[in-house]
Protein backbone atom coordinates (compact mmCIF):
# COMPACT_ATOMS: atom_id res chain seq x y z
CA UNK A 1 0.00 0.00 0.00
CA UNK A 2 0.99 3.59 -0.65
CA UNK A 3 1.32 6.18 1.64
CA UNK A 4 0.74 8.77 -0.78
CA UNK A 5 -3.25 7.96 -0.48
CA UNK A 6 -5.50 10.96 -0.51
CA UNK A 7 -7.09 10.79 2.75
CA UNK A 8 -4.42 11.70 5.98
CA UNK A 9 -5.85 9.09 8.14
CA UNK A 10 -4.31 6.26 5.75
CA UNK A 11 -0.48 8.18 7.27
CA UNK A 12 -2.32 7.64 10.83
CA UNK A 13 -3.06 3.55 9.96
CA UNK A 14 0.40 3.17 8.91
CA UNK A 15 2.06 4.98 11.89
CA UNK A 16 -0.01 3.24 14.57
CA UNK A 17 0.30 0.01 12.47
CA UNK A 18 4.38 0.33 12.81
CA UNK A 19 4.63 1.33 16.15
CA UNK A 20 2.40 -0.95 17.63
CA UNK A 21 4.01 -3.65 15.41
CA UNK A 22 0.98 -5.34 14.50
CA UNK A 23 -0.46 -7.20 11.74
CA UNK A 24 -3.19 -4.29 11.15
CA UNK A 25 -4.98 -1.41 12.15
CA UNK A 26 -8.46 -0.47 11.45
CA UNK A 27 -11.63 2.08 11.85
CA UNK A 28 -14.57 -0.04 11.77
CA UNK A 29 -18.35 2.07 11.67
CA UNK A 30 -19.68 -0.44 13.92
CA UNK A 31 -23.64 0.54 12.38
CA UNK A 32 -22.32 0.16 8.77
CA UNK A 33 -20.15 -2.59 8.67
CA UNK A 34 -17.60 0.54 6.89
CA UNK A 35 -14.49 -0.15 7.83
CA UNK A 36 -10.20 1.07 6.38
CA UNK A 37 -7.73 -1.03 6.99
CA UNK A 38 -3.90 -0.37 7.01
CA UNK A 39 -1.96 -3.90 7.29
CA UNK A 40 1.92 -4.86 7.09
CA UNK A 41 1.57 -6.70 3.84
CA UNK A 42 -1.02 -8.51 2.11
CA UNK A 43 -0.60 -11.61 3.81
CA UNK A 44 -1.65 -9.56 7.09
CA UNK A 45 -4.17 -7.93 5.39
CA UNK A 46 -6.05 -11.24 4.39
CA UNK A 47 -5.63 -12.57 8.06
CA UNK A 48 -7.22 -9.23 9.38
CA UNK A 49 -9.86 -9.13 7.27
CA UNK A 50 -10.94 -12.01 8.33
CA UNK A 51 -10.62 -11.31 12.10
CA UNK A 52 -12.87 -7.98 11.69
CA UNK A 53 -15.65 -10.04 9.77
CA UNK A 54 -15.68 -12.77 12.81
CA UNK A 55 -14.63 -10.45 16.48
CA UNK A 56 -13.53 -7.35 14.54
CA UNK A 57 -17.24 -5.68 14.44
CA UNK A 58 -18.98 -7.30 17.20
CA UNK A 59 -16.21 -5.78 19.63
CA UNK A 60 -15.86 -2.32 17.85
CA UNK A 61 -19.59 -1.77 18.35
CA UNK A 62 -19.27 -2.57 22.16
CA UNK A 63 -16.56 0.03 22.28
CA UNK A 64 -18.41 2.32 20.53
CA UNK A 65 -21.65 1.68 22.64
CA UNK A 66 -19.45 2.17 25.96
CA UNK A 67 -17.15 4.82 25.19
CA UNK A 68 -14.52 3.18 26.39
CA UNK A 69 -11.56 0.74 25.05
CA UNK A 70 -10.96 -3.20 25.11
CA UNK A 71 -7.76 -5.07 25.37
CA UNK A 72 -8.22 -8.48 25.31
CA UNK A 73 -5.41 -11.06 23.92
CA UNK A 74 -7.83 -14.45 24.59
CA UNK A 75 -10.53 -14.15 21.47
CA UNK A 76 -10.72 -17.63 20.33
CA UNK A 77 -12.99 -19.36 17.90
CA UNK A 78 -15.92 -21.46 18.88
CA UNK A 79 -15.27 -25.16 20.62
CA UNK A 80 -11.57 -25.79 21.09
CA UNK A 81 -10.38 -24.01 18.02
CA UNK A 82 -6.90 -22.06 18.39
CA UNK A 83 -7.06 -18.46 19.57
CA UNK A 84 -8.30 -16.38 17.05
CA UNK A 85 -6.10 -13.07 17.72
CA UNK A 86 -5.27 -10.32 19.74
CA UNK A 87 -7.05 -6.79 19.75
CA UNK A 88 -7.18 -3.43 21.36
CA UNK A 89 -10.47 -1.27 20.56
CA UNK A 90 -10.56 2.51 21.07
CA UNK A 91 -13.28 4.48 20.53
CA UNK A 92 -12.82 7.37 17.85
CA UNK A 93 -14.42 10.24 18.33
CA UNK A 94 -15.94 13.41 15.69
CA UNK A 95 -15.24 17.28 16.26
CA UNK A 96 -18.07 17.11 18.22
CA UNK A 97 -16.74 14.58 20.62
CA UNK A 98 -19.37 11.77 19.90
CA UNK A 99 -17.97 8.23 19.39
CA UNK A 100 -18.48 7.75 15.89
CA UNK A 101 -16.41 4.60 15.58
CA UNK A 102 -13.86 2.47 16.66
CA UNK A 103 -10.05 2.34 16.07
CA UNK A 104 -9.02 -1.50 15.92
CA UNK A 105 -5.54 -3.21 16.13
CA UNK A 106 -5.05 -6.79 15.70
CA UNK A 107 -2.52 -9.16 16.06
CA UNK A 108 -1.55 -13.05 15.10
CA UNK A 109 -2.33 -15.34 18.18
CA UNK A 110 1.56 -16.42 18.73
CA UNK A 111 2.17 -12.31 18.42
CA UNK A 112 2.81 -11.02 22.05
CA UNK A 113 0.22 -10.07 23.75
CA UNK A 114 -1.31 -6.43 23.91
CA UNK A 115 -0.39 -4.27 27.59
CA UNK A 116 -2.07 -0.89 28.98
CA UNK A 117 0.62 1.14 27.56
CA UNK A 118 -0.19 -0.34 23.56
CA UNK A 119 -3.75 0.70 24.18
CA UNK A 120 -2.74 4.13 25.71
CA UNK A 121 -0.82 4.51 22.37
CA UNK A 122 -3.61 3.31 20.53
CA UNK A 123 -5.40 6.10 21.94
CA UNK A 124 -2.87 8.75 21.06
CA UNK A 125 -3.25 7.32 17.26
CA UNK A 126 -7.11 7.99 17.79
CA UNK A 127 -6.68 11.65 18.68
CA UNK A 128 -4.23 12.11 15.18
CA UNK A 129 -6.87 10.46 13.90
CA UNK A 130 -9.82 12.68 14.56
CA UNK A 131 -7.73 16.02 13.97
CA UNK A 132 -6.74 14.31 10.22
CA UNK A 133 -10.39 13.51 9.55
CA UNK A 134 -11.27 17.11 10.32
CA UNK A 135 -10.34 18.29 7.15
CA UNK A 136 -10.54 14.21 5.52
CA UNK A 137 -14.15 15.42 4.32
CA UNK A 138 -12.64 18.16 2.45
CA UNK A 139 -9.94 15.83 0.88
CA UNK A 140 -11.40 12.98 0.10
CA UNK A 141 -15.03 13.86 -0.90
CA UNK A 142 -14.75 17.90 -1.87
CA UNK A 143 -17.90 18.00 0.60
CA UNK A 144 -18.36 20.22 3.36
CA UNK A 145 -17.14 19.20 6.92
CA UNK A 146 -19.33 18.44 9.29
CA UNK A 147 -19.06 21.65 11.55
CA UNK A 148 -18.85 23.97 8.33
CA UNK A 149 -22.26 21.80 7.01
CA UNK A 150 -23.81 22.41 10.39
CA UNK A 151 -22.94 26.32 10.32
CA UNK A 152 -24.00 26.90 6.95
CA UNK A 153 -27.33 24.93 7.20
CA UNK A 154 -28.29 27.25 10.81
CA UNK A 155 -27.94 30.46 9.21
CA UNK A 156 -29.55 29.94 5.79
CA UNK A 157 -32.38 28.76 8.52
CA UNK A 158 -31.86 32.08 10.74
CA UNK A 159 -31.88 34.24 8.06
CA UNK A 160 -35.12 32.68 5.87
CA UNK A 161 -38.75 34.00 6.00
CA UNK A 162 -41.35 31.53 8.05
CA UNK A 163 -42.53 28.88 6.02
CA UNK A 164 -39.88 29.15 3.28
CA UNK A 165 -39.34 24.81 2.07
CA UNK A 166 -36.26 22.49 2.18
CA UNK A 167 -35.70 19.06 2.03
CA UNK A 168 -32.80 17.05 3.65
CA UNK A 169 -31.81 13.93 1.54
CA UNK A 170 -29.40 11.46 3.14
CA UNK A 171 -27.98 8.68 1.30
CA UNK A 172 -25.70 5.59 2.36
CA UNK A 173 -23.82 3.58 -0.33
CA UNK A 174 -25.06 -0.14 0.20
CA UNK A 175 -23.00 -2.50 1.14
CA UNK A 176 -20.18 -0.80 1.08
CA UNK A 177 -18.00 -3.54 3.22
CA UNK A 178 -18.03 -5.84 0.34
CA UNK A 179 -16.09 -3.14 -1.72
CA UNK A 180 -13.71 -2.58 1.32
CA UNK A 181 -13.59 -6.52 1.01
CA UNK A 182 -13.44 -6.83 -1.88
CA UNK A 183 -10.47 -4.70 -3.45
CA UNK A 184 -9.28 -3.09 -0.02
CA UNK A 185 -9.65 0.29 1.86
CA UNK A 186 -8.49 2.65 -1.53
CA UNK A 187 -11.05 1.05 -3.76
CA UNK A 188 -13.57 1.49 -0.87
CA UNK A 189 -12.15 5.44 -0.95
CA UNK A 190 -12.72 5.78 -4.31
CA UNK A 191 -16.61 4.54 -4.50
CA UNK A 192 -16.88 7.33 -1.58
CA UNK A 193 -15.08 10.13 -4.48
CA UNK A 194 -16.73 8.47 -7.24
CA UNK A 195 -20.07 9.13 -5.04
CA UNK A 196 -18.81 13.03 -4.02
CA UNK A 197 -17.88 13.56 -7.43
CA UNK A 198 -21.50 12.56 -8.66
CA UNK A 199 -23.39 15.25 -5.70
CA UNK A 200 -20.64 18.15 -6.45
CA UNK A 201 -21.55 17.42 -10.25
CA UNK A 202 -25.36 17.44 -9.96
CA UNK A 203 -25.48 20.17 -7.33
CA UNK A 204 -22.56 22.49 -9.09
CA UNK A 205 -25.15 25.33 -9.81
CA UNK A 206 -27.43 25.13 -7.48
CA UNK A 207 -28.15 26.34 -4.13
CA UNK A 208 -27.35 23.94 -1.74
CA UNK A 209 -24.96 22.97 1.01
CA UNK A 210 -23.31 19.05 1.11
CA UNK A 211 -21.33 16.88 3.49
CA UNK A 212 -20.09 13.87 4.18
CA UNK A 213 -20.70 12.02 7.30
CA UNK A 214 -18.75 8.86 9.12
CA UNK A 215 -17.61 6.51 6.40
CA UNK A 216 -19.75 6.52 2.98
CA UNK A 217 -22.88 8.72 4.81
CA UNK A 218 -24.00 11.80 2.47
CA UNK A 219 -26.19 14.69 4.01
CA UNK A 220 -27.64 16.97 1.30
CA UNK A 221 -29.51 20.31 2.34
CA UNK A 222 -31.67 21.73 -1.02
CA UNK A 223 -33.54 25.17 -0.37
CA UNK A 224 -36.20 25.67 -2.04
CA UNK A 225 -37.69 22.29 -3.21
CA UNK A 226 -40.09 19.69 -2.91
CA UNK A 227 -40.08 16.16 -1.58
CA UNK A 228 -40.41 15.12 -5.00
CA UNK A 229 -37.70 17.48 -6.77
CA UNK A 230 -35.29 15.82 -4.24
CA UNK A 231 -36.23 12.43 -5.07
CA UNK A 232 -35.25 13.00 -8.88
CA UNK A 233 -31.94 14.72 -7.98
CA UNK A 234 -30.99 11.85 -6.05
CA UNK A 235 -32.16 9.60 -8.54
CA UNK A 236 -29.70 11.31 -10.88
CA UNK A 237 -27.15 11.13 -8.64
CA UNK A 238 -27.73 7.13 -7.94
CA UNK A 239 -27.61 6.51 -11.73
CA UNK A 240 -24.35 8.54 -12.09
CA UNK A 241 -22.66 6.60 -9.08
CA UNK A 242 -24.42 2.39 -10.61
CA UNK A 243 -22.09 3.24 -13.21
CA UNK A 244 -19.10 2.40 -11.13
CA UNK A 245 -18.33 -1.06 -9.84
CA UNK A 246 -14.92 -2.88 -8.27
CA UNK A 247 -13.34 -4.89 -9.88
CA UNK A 248 -10.70 -7.32 -7.82
CA UNK A 249 -9.40 -10.46 -9.13
CA UNK A 250 -12.61 -11.71 -10.95
CA UNK A 251 -15.13 -10.40 -8.05
CA UNK A 252 -16.88 -7.23 -8.90
CA UNK A 253 -19.31 -5.17 -6.52
CA UNK A 254 -21.76 -2.94 -8.16
CA UNK A 255 -22.15 0.37 -6.51
CA UNK A 256 -25.50 1.49 -5.32
CA UNK A 257 -27.20 3.73 -2.48
CA UNK A 258 -30.25 4.21 -0.98
CA UNK A 259 -31.45 7.36 0.02
CA UNK A 260 -33.93 8.91 2.55
CA UNK A 261 -35.10 12.31 2.37
CA UNK A 262 -37.37 14.53 4.66
CA UNK A 263 -39.37 17.64 3.68
CA UNK A 264 -39.16 20.57 5.95
CA UNK A 265 -39.94 24.38 6.30
CA UNK A 266 -38.42 27.15 8.54
CA UNK A 267 -40.09 27.67 11.61
CA UNK A 268 -41.61 24.40 11.46
CA UNK A 269 -39.60 20.81 12.69
CA UNK A 270 -36.00 21.39 14.12
CA UNK A 271 -33.14 20.59 11.43
CA UNK A 272 -31.96 18.04 13.94
CA UNK A 273 -35.29 16.76 13.93
CA UNK A 274 -36.03 16.58 10.19
CA UNK A 275 -32.32 15.26 9.63
CA UNK A 276 -33.14 12.47 11.72
CA UNK A 277 -36.08 12.05 9.77
CA UNK A 278 -34.20 11.51 6.59
CA UNK A 279 -31.70 8.97 7.96
CA UNK A 280 -34.88 7.00 9.03
CA UNK A 281 -36.14 6.76 5.78
CA UNK A 282 -32.91 6.23 4.54
CA UNK A 283 -32.65 2.77 6.75
CA UNK A 284 -36.15 2.33 5.55
CA UNK A 285 -34.67 2.43 2.22
CA UNK A 286 -32.50 -0.18 3.21
CA UNK A 287 -35.12 -2.39 4.74
CA UNK A 288 -37.17 -2.44 1.82
CA UNK A 289 -34.47 -3.98 -0.43
CA UNK A 290 -31.43 -1.16 -1.00
CA UNK A 291 -31.19 0.64 -4.17
CA UNK A 292 -34.00 2.75 -3.07
CA UNK A 293 -35.93 6.38 -2.42
CA UNK A 294 -38.26 6.65 0.66
CA UNK A 295 -39.71 9.66 1.41
CA UNK A 296 -40.19 10.67 5.40
CA UNK A 297 -43.84 9.86 6.11
CA UNK A 298 -45.02 10.38 9.57
CA UNK A 299 -48.15 7.61 8.77
CA UNK A 300 -46.06 4.98 6.92
CA UNK A 301 -46.09 2.39 9.60
CA UNK A 302 -42.26 1.05 8.61
CA UNK A 303 -41.19 4.40 9.24
CA UNK A 304 -42.90 5.04 12.72
CA UNK A 305 -41.76 1.18 13.22
CA UNK A 306 -38.20 3.02 12.74
CA UNK A 307 -38.45 6.06 14.76
CA UNK A 308 -40.17 3.49 18.11
CA UNK A 309 -36.85 1.49 17.50
CA UNK A 310 -34.47 3.96 17.34
CA UNK A 311 -36.18 5.10 20.70
CA UNK A 312 -36.46 1.64 22.25
CA UNK A 313 -32.86 0.78 20.99
CA UNK A 314 -31.39 4.14 22.90
CA UNK A 315 -33.15 2.99 26.08
CA UNK A 316 -31.96 -0.36 26.05
CA UNK A 317 -28.16 0.81 25.18
CA UNK A 318 -28.80 2.98 28.35
CA UNK A 319 -30.09 0.13 30.58
CA UNK A 320 -26.91 -2.02 29.59
CA UNK A 321 -24.53 0.48 30.34
CA UNK A 322 -26.11 1.52 33.72
CA UNK A 323 -26.82 -2.24 34.85
CA UNK A 324 -31.02 -1.59 34.68
CA UNK A 325 -31.40 -5.39 33.93
CA UNK A 326 -33.86 -6.97 36.30
CA UNK A 327 -34.33 -11.12 36.43
CA UNK A 328 -37.69 -12.39 36.93
CA UNK A 329 -38.42 -15.79 37.70
CA UNK A 330 -41.28 -18.10 36.76
CA UNK A 331 -41.74 -21.64 38.80
CA UNK A 332 -41.76 -24.64 36.70
CA UNK A 333 -43.74 -27.30 38.82
CA UNK A 334 -43.63 -31.17 38.37
CA UNK A 335 -46.69 -32.59 37.53
CA UNK A 336 -46.95 -36.10 37.60
CA UNK A 337 -44.69 -36.76 40.63
CA UNK A 338 -44.81 -33.74 43.02
CA UNK A 339 -41.41 -35.14 45.22
CA UNK A 340 -39.53 -33.34 42.39
CA UNK A 341 -38.66 -30.03 43.27
CA UNK A 342 -39.53 -27.26 41.29
CA UNK A 343 -37.48 -25.21 38.52
CA UNK A 344 -37.54 -21.74 37.52
CA UNK A 345 -37.71 -20.03 34.24
CA UNK A 346 -35.23 -16.60 34.32
CA UNK A 347 -36.72 -13.95 32.77
CA UNK A 348 -35.70 -10.29 31.66
CA UNK A 349 -36.82 -6.91 32.76
CA UNK A 350 -35.44 -3.62 32.06
CA UNK A 351 -35.98 -0.94 34.79
CA UNK A 352 -36.22 2.44 33.65
CA UNK A 353 -34.52 5.53 35.26
CA UNK A 354 -37.56 6.42 36.47
CA UNK A 355 -37.86 2.96 38.34
CA UNK A 356 -40.05 1.75 36.35
CA UNK A 357 -40.31 -2.19 35.09
CA UNK A 358 -40.47 -2.40 31.18
CA UNK A 359 -41.74 -5.48 29.59
CA UNK A 360 -39.72 -7.43 27.01
CA UNK A 361 -42.59 -6.30 24.73
CA UNK A 362 -41.40 -2.73 24.15
CA UNK A 363 -37.59 -3.97 23.38
CA UNK A 364 -37.38 -7.07 22.01
CA UNK A 365 -38.61 -7.11 18.81
CA UNK A 366 -36.09 -3.69 18.38
CA UNK A 367 -33.21 -5.74 19.76
CA UNK A 368 -33.99 -8.28 17.42
CA UNK A 369 -33.80 -6.11 14.31
CA UNK A 370 -31.14 -3.80 15.41
CA UNK A 371 -28.64 -7.03 16.36
CA UNK A 372 -28.80 -6.23 19.94
CA UNK A 373 -30.18 -9.68 21.39
CA UNK A 374 -26.16 -10.81 22.28
CA UNK A 375 -25.91 -7.90 24.44
CA UNK A 376 -29.18 -8.51 26.36
CA UNK A 377 -28.07 -12.56 26.55
CA UNK A 378 -24.56 -11.95 28.01
CA UNK A 379 -25.76 -9.14 30.62
CA UNK A 380 -28.51 -11.59 31.67
CA UNK A 381 -26.24 -14.20 31.89
CA UNK A 382 -24.14 -12.22 33.95
CA UNK A 383 -26.52 -10.77 36.09
CA UNK A 384 -28.05 -14.43 36.84
CA UNK A 385 -24.68 -16.40 37.50
CA UNK A 386 -23.95 -13.21 40.30
CA UNK A 387 -27.50 -13.53 41.91
CA UNK A 388 -27.33 -17.53 41.67
CA UNK A 389 -23.42 -17.81 42.94
CA UNK A 390 -24.47 -15.36 46.05
CA UNK A 391 -27.14 -18.30 46.81
CA UNK A 392 -25.04 -20.86 46.72
CA UNK A 393 -22.37 -19.64 48.67
CA UNK A 394 -24.84 -19.21 51.11
CA UNK A 395 -26.69 -22.40 50.68
CA UNK A 396 -24.77 -24.78 49.09
CA UNK A 397 -27.06 -27.82 49.81
CA UNK A 398 -29.80 -25.68 47.39
CA UNK A 399 -31.39 -27.95 44.82
CA UNK A 400 -32.26 -24.71 42.71
CA UNK A 401 -32.17 -25.22 38.83
CA UNK A 402 -32.75 -22.24 36.66
CA UNK A 403 -33.67 -21.78 32.95
CA UNK A 404 -31.70 -19.12 30.54
CA UNK A 405 -33.06 -18.08 27.61
CA UNK A 406 -30.69 -17.85 24.30
CA UNK A 407 -31.40 -16.26 21.05
CA UNK A 408 -30.27 -17.79 17.82
CA UNK A 409 -27.65 -15.16 17.16
CA UNK A 410 -25.97 -15.41 20.37
CA UNK A 411 -25.75 -18.94 20.11
CA UNK A 412 -24.30 -18.66 16.54
CA UNK A 413 -21.99 -15.85 18.00
CA UNK A 414 -18.33 -17.36 17.86
CA UNK A 415 -17.34 -15.56 21.24
CA UNK A 416 -20.40 -16.62 23.17
CA UNK A 417 -18.80 -19.83 23.94
CA UNK A 418 -15.80 -18.61 25.56
CA UNK A 419 -17.80 -16.03 27.42
CA UNK A 420 -20.06 -18.80 28.97
CA UNK A 421 -17.18 -21.20 29.72
CA UNK A 422 -15.75 -18.28 31.97
CA UNK A 423 -18.93 -17.43 33.43
CA UNK A 424 -19.35 -20.39 34.65
CA UNK A 425 -15.26 -20.96 35.86
CA UNK A 426 -15.57 -17.36 37.26
CA UNK A 427 -18.80 -17.70 39.35
CA UNK A 428 -18.19 -21.23 40.17
CA UNK A 429 -21.76 -22.04 38.87
CA UNK A 430 -22.24 -26.19 38.63
CA UNK A 431 -23.19 -26.40 34.63
CA UNK A 432 -25.69 -29.48 36.01
CA UNK A 433 -28.31 -26.59 37.77
CA UNK A 434 -28.39 -24.86 33.97
CA UNK A 435 -30.83 -25.43 31.38
CA UNK A 436 -30.61 -23.44 28.26
CA UNK A 437 -33.35 -22.94 26.13
CA UNK A 438 -33.48 -22.06 22.56
CA UNK A 439 -36.10 -22.07 19.25
CA UNK A 440 -36.57 -24.15 16.78
CA UNK A 441 -35.09 -21.14 14.51
CA UNK A 442 -32.40 -20.45 16.66
CA UNK A 443 -31.45 -24.31 16.25
CA UNK A 444 -31.53 -23.84 12.70
CA UNK A 445 -29.81 -20.73 12.07
CA UNK A 446 -26.05 -22.60 12.04
CA UNK A 447 -26.58 -26.64 12.85
CA UNK A 448 -22.68 -27.11 12.96
CA UNK A 449 -22.02 -24.37 15.40
CA UNK A 450 -24.69 -25.04 17.59
CA UNK A 451 -23.60 -28.78 17.80
CA UNK A 452 -20.76 -28.05 18.86
CA UNK A 453 -21.99 -25.50 21.87
CA UNK A 454 -24.24 -27.96 23.24
CA UNK A 455 -21.36 -30.29 23.01
CA UNK A 456 -18.72 -28.44 24.56
CA UNK A 457 -21.32 -27.02 27.51
CA UNK A 458 -22.75 -30.61 27.89
CA UNK A 459 -19.47 -31.35 29.22
CA UNK A 460 -19.33 -28.92 31.97
CA UNK A 461 -23.33 -30.54 32.84
CA UNK A 462 -25.32 -27.68 31.11
CA UNK A 463 -28.49 -29.17 29.89
CA UNK A 464 -30.63 -27.91 27.22
CA UNK A 465 -34.26 -27.98 26.12
CA UNK A 466 -35.69 -26.62 22.73
CA UNK A 467 -38.57 -23.96 23.41
CA UNK A 468 -41.65 -23.86 21.25
CA UNK A 469 -41.95 -27.17 20.22
CA UNK A 470 -43.70 -28.18 17.29
CA UNK A 471 -43.81 -24.69 15.45
CA UNK A 472 -41.32 -25.57 12.98
CA UNK A 473 -41.36 -28.32 9.85
CA UNK A 474 -38.30 -29.50 11.29
CA UNK A 475 -39.39 -30.22 14.69
CA UNK A 476 -38.75 -33.90 14.75
CA UNK A 477 -35.37 -33.79 12.99
CA UNK A 478 -33.83 -31.56 15.61
CA UNK A 479 -34.81 -34.12 18.43
CA UNK A 480 -32.28 -36.49 15.95
CA UNK A 481 -30.12 -33.85 15.46
CA UNK A 482 -29.55 -32.37 18.79
CA UNK A 483 -29.12 -33.95 22.44
CA UNK A 484 -31.83 -32.16 23.97
CA UNK A 485 -33.25 -32.96 27.42
CA UNK A 486 -36.35 -31.31 27.41
CA UNK A 487 -38.77 -29.88 24.98
CA UNK A 488 -41.26 -27.12 26.12
CA UNK A 489 -44.96 -27.58 24.08
CA UNK A 490 -45.48 -24.41 21.81
CA UNK A 491 -48.32 -22.47 24.00
CA UNK A 492 -50.75 -22.89 20.76
CA UNK A 493 -51.13 -26.10 21.95
CA UNK A 494 -51.75 -25.88 25.51
CA UNK A 495 -53.84 -22.79 25.67
CA UNK A 496 -57.08 -24.57 23.81
CA UNK A 497 -56.43 -27.74 24.33
CA UNK A 498 -59.69 -28.33 26.75
CA UNK A 499 -61.93 -27.41 23.07
CA UNK A 500 -59.96 -28.44 20.53
CA UNK A 501 -59.33 -32.25 19.93
CA UNK A 502 -56.74 -31.58 17.28
CA UNK A 503 -54.12 -29.61 20.01
CA UNK A 504 -55.04 -32.38 22.83
CA UNK A 505 -54.02 -35.35 20.09
CA UNK A 506 -50.82 -33.49 19.09
CA UNK A 507 -49.84 -33.23 23.10
CA UNK A 508 -50.24 -36.54 23.14
CA UNK A 509 -48.51 -37.93 20.24
CA UNK A 510 -45.60 -35.82 21.53
CA UNK A 511 -45.80 -36.74 25.28
CA UNK A 512 -45.59 -40.52 23.77
CA UNK A 513 -42.46 -39.62 21.67
CA UNK A 514 -40.74 -38.01 24.14
CA UNK A 515 -41.08 -40.62 26.65
CA UNK A 516 -40.03 -43.24 23.98
CA UNK A 517 -36.57 -41.03 23.73
CA UNK A 518 -36.36 -39.84 27.51
CA UNK A 519 -36.60 -36.56 27.02
CA UNK A 520 -38.93 -34.17 29.20
CA UNK A 521 -41.88 -32.86 28.90
CA UNK A 522 -42.84 -28.88 29.79
CA UNK A 523 -46.30 -27.05 29.28
CA UNK A 524 -46.08 -23.15 29.09
CA UNK A 525 -48.77 -20.95 28.80
CA UNK A 526 -51.39 -23.28 31.76
CA UNK A 527 -53.20 -20.49 32.49
CA UNK A 528 -56.32 -22.46 34.50
CA UNK A 529 -56.52 -25.05 36.93
CA UNK A 530 -59.09 -27.08 34.02
CA UNK A 531 -55.81 -26.56 31.89
CA UNK A 532 -53.28 -28.27 34.47
CA UNK A 533 -55.19 -30.80 35.03
CA UNK A 534 -55.34 -32.04 31.20
CA UNK A 535 -52.01 -31.90 30.59
CA UNK A 536 -51.79 -33.71 33.83
CA UNK A 537 -53.84 -36.88 32.24
CA UNK A 538 -51.85 -36.56 29.15
CA UNK A 539 -48.57 -37.45 30.50
CA UNK A 540 -46.84 -33.94 30.52
CA UNK A 541 -44.24 -33.72 33.26
CA UNK A 542 -43.75 -30.12 34.21
CA UNK A 543 -45.90 -27.29 33.89
CA UNK A 544 -45.68 -23.28 34.19
CA UNK A 545 -47.95 -20.45 34.07
CA UNK A 546 -50.38 -18.23 35.78
CA UNK A 547 -52.37 -20.95 36.95
CA UNK A 548 -49.18 -22.04 38.60
CA UNK A 549 -47.09 -18.45 39.21
CA UNK A 550 -47.13 -15.84 37.95
CA UNK A 551 -43.25 -14.37 37.69
CA UNK A 552 -41.32 -12.79 40.16
CA UNK A 553 -37.75 -11.15 41.12
CA UNK A 554 -35.79 -13.75 40.96
CA UNK A 555 -34.15 -11.91 44.25
CA UNK A 556 -37.50 -12.21 45.92
CA UNK A 557 -37.49 -15.98 44.91
CA UNK A 558 -33.70 -16.36 45.71
CA UNK A 559 -34.76 -14.59 49.65
CA UNK A 560 -37.90 -17.16 49.53
CA UNK A 561 -35.75 -20.31 48.99
CA UNK A 562 -32.94 -19.54 51.37
CA UNK A 563 -35.71 -18.98 53.64
CA UNK A 564 -37.24 -22.55 53.08
CA UNK A 565 -33.67 -23.99 53.13
CA UNK A 566 -32.63 -22.24 56.44
CA UNK A 567 -36.27 -23.31 59.01
CA UNK A 568 -37.72 -26.13 56.94
CA UNK A 569 -39.09 -27.43 59.72
CA UNK A 570 -41.31 -23.81 59.77
CA UNK A 571 -41.63 -24.03 56.08
CA UNK A 572 -43.14 -27.81 56.25
CA UNK A 573 -45.18 -26.64 58.87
Amino acid sequence: MSSTKIDPSADVLRQACTRLDCSAVAVVVADSRSRKLWAKDDVEREFAVGQLRIVGQELARRAVADGAPIVTNRVRHAEGAPIACKVIVVPLRNATGSVVAAMVAINRPDAPGFDDSAMRQLEKFALSLARANASVDARLSGLLAAPVFQATTDNWLTTSPAGRNYCIAYGNIDRMHLANDIAGFEAGDGVIRDAAAAIRARLRRESAATSRGSGDRFTLFLPDRTAEQARQLVADIGKDVAVRSVEHIGSSHAVTMSWGIAPASVGGETLNATLAAAELACRTAKDRGRNRIEIYQRQDASMLRRHDDVAAIGGLQDALREGRIELYAQTIVPLLNETLSPSYELLVRLRDKQGAIVEPAAFMSAAMRYQMLPDIDRAVVTRAFKQLHAHFSDHPDSSLNVSINLSGPTICEPQFLEFMLEALAEYRIDGSRLVLEMTEAAAAANMERVQKFMRRLGAEGVRFALDDFGTGVNSLSYLKSLDIGTIKLDGSYVRDIERNTRSEALVRAIVQLADGMGIVTVAEYVETQAIRKRLTELGVQFGQGFAIARPAPLADVLASLGEQISSPIAHAS
